[in-house]
């Protein structure tokens, strides 16, 4: 103002002049600033707009992050139980179909026994072959053919089967007990044949007595699938080694033949497995099989991975949802607080970019709270990040823990001998082994079998120290890793154990023992050397006898003497 009364012819007098003159050219002065100002529209955003726009971009990255994390690592998840679950139910229903087809097998081997000492008698064979076939109506008919294929008895009658040749001669030239693939038969029936070979008393091959399980109607191998019918989506069904259908849940498909299949290429090469893989009609599937090794048919279960997408979909909604409501909150919140909250507000949204980084706790704390608003968002942020982080810690877990007994697995006893061996720390290896397991699990079965695993990790965990690592290696062989121990504490801890278990009733199994070798590493040493050793001691301790301990002091004194 003052320099606009200087540029005015009376502007050196300008402090004398009368009130009138005075407000007029403070008028003027002001009129001539306001007309050299430059124009400019006026802002439409204003600093509370900008900055909820800024954390809807925040919030909107950190979810989608997250929900991306979620989600590829719950569809690896859950895309390795669906494998595992299947394999294991293609296993089960395998072990099934065998028992069945063997206790067939049998019936006939006994009747081969009864018609090889009356093999002239025909009234006898056909009431042989009328008994097989009204025993537990397994067979749809049953036959009695001679060593040139003739039949000479069958059952039922109405078939009129008397007299016909067999139309497969490969079960008469085998002359063993066999379960043939599927064929039509002489009555135009889809059917599997299941045979014996008939010898006389002094060696002698007479022919064969066999039975036909017709495939499409009732029978005994569909009566058992139908009880395994899945409801996730899932599926089974059987195929012989031509990749024939033998059973399928839907009947329309029951004798086709399977054009080329990665999944029934790969159950019909191998005894079982898993695979992930797109089938015959192009959609990807998640499947398990196995293998019947006295027919050589294959078991196989399956499950379309759209399915567990869409879980996991239906899953992730339902979890925005639950979000969305506080998500609205908070920007709110945001709106309303204002421009005071800039700045920490500005840092802690690429804070929250970042959620699930391992140093994202303390970037979160160090931004300051001068104020209750910042300091409740920071607190809130704080809370997702710590709750993210338990998430990837618990499946961080899951990845370094053994599923069946929830010891550490080997990805976590190598980890955590790297860092031993980094900080130069001593430790005892022992070497665990379950003795005479595998007649537990032929005894009792798989199932009792994983029980007594988990028990003896448990009984492993209570015999060892608090900083102990107790690892499972593999079926029922353990590892504990004691730091900065030594051969004696190792051997006290060994023997501890193994008296433990000894002394320990397990359910249905009663008593089992185990056998234990010690080693020490030292600075400057192989740790698979060390590993190795103690491998060694633990089978020194089975040659021995089993259930005992054998330490590098005792191998040293025995080699000594």
């Amino acid at each position: 103002m003052q320099k606009a009364t200087q540029d005015t012819p009376q502007g050196a007098r300008s402090a004398f002049a009368t009130p009138r003159r005075r407000y007029f050219t403070k008028s003027h002065a002001f009129s001539i600033r306001m007309r050299h100002m430059p124009t400019r529209p006026r802002p439409k955003l204003t600093l509370r707009t900008l900055l909820l726009a800024f954390a809807l971009i925040c919030a909107i990255a950190t979810l989608a992050n997250t929900f991306v994390v979620m989600f590829t690592t719950q569809k690896a998840e859950l895309v390795e139980n669906a494998l595992q679950t299947n394999e294991a139910y293609a296993a089960r229903i395998a072990t099934s179909v065998e028992e069945v087809l063997s206790s067939e097998l049998d019936r006939l081997g006994f009747a081969s026994t009864v018609i090889g000492r009356a093999f002239t008698d025909r009234s006898a064979l056909h009431d042989e072959a009328h008994r097989l076939l009204s025993q537990d109506h397994s067979f749809n008919s049953v036959l009695i053919a001679n060593a040139e294929g003739k039949i000479i008895a069958s059952a039922p009658s109405s078939l009129q089967l008397d007299g016909q040749v067999l139309q497969r001669r490969s079960p008469l030239t085998r002359r063993e007990p066999m379960i043939s693939d599927a064929f039509k038969s002489l009555a135009g029936n889809l059917v599997v044949f299941v045979s014996h070979p008939i010898f006389s008393r002094n060696g002698e091959y007479l022919g064969l007595v066999g039975g036909s399980i017709r495939l499409e109607q009732k029978n005994t191998l569909q009566a058992l699938m139908d009880l395994n019918i899945r409801e996730d989506g899932a599926h089974v069904y059987l195929v012989d080694s031509h990749r024939q259908v033998l059973y399928h849940p839907d009947p329309e498909r029951i004798g086709t033949i399977l054009a080329t299949d990665p999944i029934v290429e790969a159950a019909l090469q191998h005894s079982y497995g898993s695979m992930r893989a797109m089938n015959s009609s192009g959609n990807e599937m998640l499947a398990g099989f196995a293998s019947i090794p006295s027919s050589r048919w294959s078991v196989i279960s399956q499950r379309p991975l759209s399915n567990i997408e869409a879980t996991l979909e239906a899953t992730t909604i339902k979890v925005a949802k639950g979000i969305l409501p506080l998500g609205v909150f908070g920007l709110l919140l945001i709106w309303w607080l204002g421009v005071k909250i800039s700045v920490p507000l500005s840092r802690l949204a690429e804070s929250a970019k970042r959620l699930d980084a391992p140093e994202s706790y303390e970037r979160i704390l160090a931004v300051p709270a001068d104020y209750f608003e910042s300091w409740q968002i920071r607190r809130a942020l704080l809370l997702g990040a710590n709750l993210l982080q338990e998430k990837i810690g618990r499946l961080n877990q899951q990845a370094h823990s053994d599923p069946l007994t929830g010891l550490a697995n080997r990805r976590a006893m190598e980890e955590t001998l790297a860092l031993w061996q980094q900080t130069l720390k001593t430790f005892a290896a022992i070497a665990v082994d379950i003795d005479h397991f595998k007649r537990v699990n032929d005894t009792y079965g798989h199932a009792v079998g994983d029980e007594a695993l988990r028990t003896v990790a448990q009984l492993m965990r209570q015999a060892s120290r608090p900083d102990d690592l107790v690892c499972r290696v593999g079926g029922e062989e353990f590892l504990l890793l004691l730091p900065n121990g030594s051969i004696a504490t190792g051997a006290e801890v060994a023997e501890r154990l193994r008296t433990v278990i000894e002394a320990a009733e397990l359910d249905t199994v009663g008593h089992i023992t185990i056998s234990l070798g010690v080693a020490l590493w030292r600075a400057g040493e192989s740790m698979s050397d060390t590993l190795e050793r103690s491998d060694r001691l633990l089978y020194q301790a089975k040659a021995q006898g089993r259930n005992r301990v054998v330490t590098e002091k005792e191998l040293s004194a025995v080699a000594q003497s």
